[in-house]
């Protein structure tokens, strides 16, 4: 029996398996819809190295803690094995667009980096070829971080926090302890928080290392922006800067952004050169994505809003007539907040997918009619139907995981954009 069994078939475990040959380390891979062989001799000096999406009630783990394994994550066990310096960015949202935000300002400013990390390229396929003047931009999942115990990377940045993944970690509570992991064993470098996240604050009272503030809304903080200026302080040298250029950004891309800039001052860019090179930034698909506009309807596809907190970010985004498509597979939140911040512009709430029923009975509560459509094509028709007396706006931005019908949120936003083609091409028609 091998020392080390990889715990999952998906991308993750695929790299790690591949890592491992590389280091001429015999192991054995099992598929994470499957328990260990009930003859296996588990014990405590075997490593169970678990792929991100296996949960932590997956059967093959149960009984490996049963049996006393030492059970790691890809970050955990690929960390020791970096050269290079490590920015690991987590957060509820924001992560994927912080990360690829850093990544464009250190490539433009000539540093050797590589992005790598949750949802994109594993950590465990390149960790062993970064050299020591190379800088890796790691995206961290609460699923990545949950086993992480000595995880340190040299900046962490910790975009917001919101109950999500409820149904894998089975409390809130839970969910903000892994992401936690993300700072908790820093004793060098430099820990980056949200401001004006409140349940990120009360976390950061938990950081050993020295702590950086980003605002939008606190001058105190150590990056902070308003009225075109952004004001850094990260070696004691407050000083202000233009920052003109990324003025038009939406205000959690804005946030986004002075969080990157922040961290690539941690590793000496100076800002005003991170500020020119977000200049020419433009969001990625899906994530709050301009679609068409078609006979004074615009529609917008922010299929990447995947939880609550997400959709009510995107919400406040938009002061004109609009109408909301929610709904997707169950994640274990509530959705009183998104009727609890709703404005008056919202004119329609549509709800499709498993979770339909619950969010109409929760919009009940709160004195809102949830129409409810078998599919998403029917919702995108109803809504423009609506929509169309009064130049208003589609807004698809579901608060829930897409699972339900659709392999990602990728391919449920690219339905999106079909549905829309085909009311452009019916519109053309008459």
């Amino acid at each position: 029996m091998s020392d080390i069994i990889v715990y999952g078939r998906g991308k993750t475990g695929n790299s790690l398996i591949k890592m491992l040959q590389k280091q001429h380390i015999d192991a054995i891979q099992y598929d994470d819809s499957l328990g260990f062989d009930s003859d296996c001799d588990l014990a405590s000096n075997n490593v169970v190295l678990v792929s991100p999406g296996v949960p932590p009630f997956a059967k093959g783990l149960v009984s490996a803690r049963k049996r006393g394994a030492k059970i790691l994550g890809e970050l955990e066990y690929c960390f020791p094995f970096c050269k290079g310096r490590c920015i690991s960015v987590t957060g509820t949202n924001g992560k994927t667009t912080t990360c690829e935000m850093i990544y464009e300002i250190l490539k433009d400013n000539g540093v050797k980096t590589r992005l790598l990390g949750n949802g994109g390229v594993p950590f465990s396929s390149q960790v062993l070829d970064v050299g020591s003047d190379e800088i890796v931009v790691l995206e961290s999942s609460s699923f990545q971080l949950a086993d992480c115990r000595n995880f340190a990377p040299y900046v962490s940045v910790f975009t917001n926090l919101a109950p999500d993944h409820l149904n894998y970690h089975g409390s809130f509570e839970a969910y903000a302890l892994a992401k936690q992991n993300n700072f908790l064993h820093q004793k060098e470098g430099f820990a980056i928080f949200n401001m004006d996240d409140a349940n990120v604050m009360a976390l950061s009272k938990n950081c050993k290392c020295a702590k950086l503030f980003f605002s939008v809304r606190d001058s105190g903080a150590d990056c902070y922006y308003n009225e075109r200026q952004l004001t850094v302080n990260v070696d004691g040298n407050r000083r202000s800067f233009d920052a003109t250029p990324i003025a038009g950004f939406a205000q959690h891309n804005l946030s986004n952004a002075i969080s990157a800039i922040l961290a690539c001052a941690c590793v000496e860019v100076d800002p005003s050169v991170a500020i020119r090179a977000l200049s020419d930034y433009r969001p990625l698909p899906h994530r709050l994505q301009y679609v068409d506009t078609i006979c004074g309807v615009t529609f917008i596809n922010d299929s990447k809003a995947t939880n609550v907190h997400a959709t009510v970010s995107a919400l406040q985004c938009f002061a004109g007539d609009l109408a909301l498509i929610l709904g997707g597979s169950d994640k274990g939140e509530r959705y009183d907040e998104i009727f609890d911040k709703m404005g008056s512009n919202v004119r329609l709430v549509v709800a499709v997918g498993q979770t339909a029923h619950a969010i109409a009975e929760c919009g009940k509560t709160h004195g809102v009619y949830i129409r409810l459509c078998d599919s998403l094509d029917i919702a995108v028709k109803l809504c423009y139907e609506v929509m169309k007396p009064l130049n208003g706006i589609v807004l698809m931005s579901n608060a829930c995981a897409s699972f339900d019908e659709f392999c990602g949120f990728e391919e449920r936003g690219n339905y999106f954009i079909k549905a829309v083609e085909k009311i452009k091409s019916d519109e053309q028609k008459n």
